[in-house]
Order: C-alpha cells, then sequence, then structure tokens
C-alpha cells in the first residue's frame, strides 16, 4: 500500500512539476502587453511611451516572438513588430530599433516597408529570423532565449526611429 502511494505521489509530483515549468515559457499574452503609443507632429515622432495614452497617432506593438527548429536542427526566433496607423495620412513605412535586454549587441533593428492605410495595422508577412549558429546573433540570440524561457517582456523596449509617409 505504501509503495502504490509513493508512485502516486511521484507521479502528482511530476506531472505538477511539469505544468508549472511549462507555465513559465512566453505565450502570446505576454506580448500582448507589449503596445507602444506614438504621437506625430509635422510627420516627426515626437513621443512614444509603453503607458496607455489617448489618441496616440502610431501604435507599434511585438505580436511575433516565437522559437523554431530550421530543417537543419538549428535553433532560431522568428521576431516581427507591426505598426497601428491613426495619422488620418498613408503610411509606406517606418524604422524600429527593438532591444532585447541590457546587452548593447541584443537590438534587432526592423524595416516595415508596406503601405499601411489609416486604421489598418502592418502584417507579418516579412519576419526576421535570428538563428542561434551566427556569431554576430549569439548576444541577441541568447537575450530572446533568455526572455522567452522567463516569460519576463520588462526588457523589452520599442524606440520608433522613423516613420515614412506616402501620398495622402
Amino acid at each position: 500500500m505504501l509503495k502504490y502511494n509513493l508512485q502516486k505521489f511521484f507521479i502528482f509530483f511530476f506531472l505538477l512539476s511539469t505544468a508549472l515549468s511549462a507555465n513559465s515559457y512566453l505565450r502570446p499574452e505576454h506580448l500582448s502587453t507589449i503596445q507602444y503609443g506614438c504621437f506625430i507632429e509635422e510627420k516627426a515622432v515626437v513621443f512614444c511611451t509603453d503607458q496607455e495614452i489617448t489618441n496616440p497617432d502610431v501604435i507599434v506593438r511585438l505580436p511575433l516572438l516565437e522559437p523554431i527548429i530550421l530543417s537543419s536542427g538549428i535553433q532560431a526566433f522568428r521576431v516581427m513588430a507591426t505598426l497601428e496607423n491613426m495619422t488620418k495620412l498613408n503610411l509606406n513605412g517606418a524604422k524600429l530599433n527593438i532591444s532585447f535586454g541590457k546587452d548593447r549587441e541584443a537590438v534587432l533593428n526592423i524595416m516595415i516597408s508596406e503601405k499601411i492605410i489609416y486604421k489598418e495595422t502592418s502584417s507579418l508577412k516579412k519576419s526576421h529570423l535570428i538563428r542561434s549558429d551566427v556569431p554576430s546573433n549569439l548576444p541577441l540570440y541568447n537575450s530572446l532565449n533568455e526572455i522567452y524561457k522567463s516569460a519576463d517582456v520588462s526588457n523589452i523596449k520599442i524606440n520608433l526611429q522613423e516613420i515614412i509617409f506616402g501620398d495622402s
């Protein structure tokens, strides 16, 4: 009887520890908390914040940060940001700088290069692939991996560097 109870205890403990560790990985709801609102004046970015603001001209989000394994077995991350246009003008894109921690090399420059009309959001058709086997990407890959495993998005900072306006 004691052996049976011990087996049940260890099975329960194993399942509980597996469930708790599975919850620590980054999920889409963690990414949904990352949102920067920006004000634009005379076609220039004047202010951006991760705090909720009323009527921002542009909203930048990071909806895609997912680990993948390439067919060659190499580990990588897919990362992409989106831009929601509330400027009442057409946009042809934007330049973003996203930092993933305090390491100066853990930075990703993203160019959104598509037409974004008023009240629309850019697509995720073009994502960035950060591979673990590229030496120059290793600090960025390691930071992404740490963020993914800890599910802590507090070190992700977005800087909207430039808005590219199109024809009205």
